[in-house]
């Protein structure tokens, strides 16, 4: 009798366990091996832990509370991540392998959403710069507005096609055009704040600025037409900086540039 009660006690104690552990597990943060996840936290970041090899992590030089992160091939675990700031918050991360997240911008700052979402269980923002799939088709199928904005080579021609805010978000609409007889893999890009004149040793200024949601990345074939969006908080350029965007293919060695200047930006339309 004594030997059944100690394993019920057993079995009830390992149930209440689990059921705590599940209940304070912490978020769930997707990653692939062609998209760059981006955290941002409330303050500088001081240290970065990550649980397996399989992916790989870095503070953003420039803007210590920004991590960047990336799954170095696919893998079918489930492994952690552990960020602390340097106010003594502890940040923990369950992560799991999916090609394609939702989500590639993720703020740690703002107030957790109920019911939890597809790519981040609590740490979803829940403001109202989050747009649907849907509306960024909407965005994406709008007439072209501008002509001026662009880059070419390769075979491949890069066009903003419109700039925009909404709800004091700076919205981009890029279209890309394959005209060679090879399809062009999109990596994410890589936007940034630049002065206008570059030195024998660079650039006299950058500051990398990420997209709070994407739209639209991935393959175009020959003869296709991909439709971008990206989503930025409100940018305002001073006099000598410019705004570039990064194009990578991934896999391949035709990148582009696309400059916008601080017209182009500051006096974007308003919807």
């Amino acid at each position: 009798m004594k030997a059944q009660t100690f394993f019920f006690i057993a079995v009830l104690g390992c149930f209440l366990g689990a059921f705590s552990a599940r209940a304070q597990a912490p978020d769930t943060l997707f990653i692939s091996t062609t998209q760059v996840v981006h955290l941002r936290f409330g303050s500088e970041l001081k240290y970065v832990n990550l649980g397996n090899k399989a992916i790989v992590a870095k503070i953003v030089d420039g803007s210590k509370d920004y991590v960047a992160v990336k799954a170095r091939e696919p893998f079918d675990i489930c492994t952690s991540m552990s960020c602390l700031e340097s106010t003594g918050a502890m940040h923990t991360f369950l992560v799991a392998y999916r090609e394609s997240p939702a989500r590639l911008d993720i703020d740690t700052r703002l107030p957790v959403r109920t019911g939890g979402s597809p790519e981040v269980s609590a740490a979803a923002p829940a403001d109202t710069s989050s747009f649907s799939p849907q509306s960024f088709a909407d965005y994406a199928a709008m007439s072209q507005e501008l002509y001026h904005l662009g880059t070419k080579g390769y075979g491949i021609e890069i066009l903003c096609e419109n700039i925009f805010y909404k709800d004091d978000v700076l919205f981009l609409l890029i279209s890309l055009h394959n005209s060679s007889s090879v399809s062009y893999a999109l990596a994410s890009p890589r936007f940034a704040v630049e002065s206008k004149k570059r030195t024998k040793r660079g650039l006299q200024y950058e500051k990398a600025v990420f997209p709070k949601q994407s739209y639209g990345l991935g393959t175009v074939p020959p003869d296709g037409v991909g439709k971008l969006v990206f989503t930025l908080d409100k940018l305002s350029l001073t006099r000598g900086q410019v705004f570039r965007v990064y194009f990578y293919e991934n896999g391949g060695s035709r990148n582009f540039v696309l400059t916008l200047s601080g017209k182009d930006v500051n006096e974007a339309k308003r919807l």
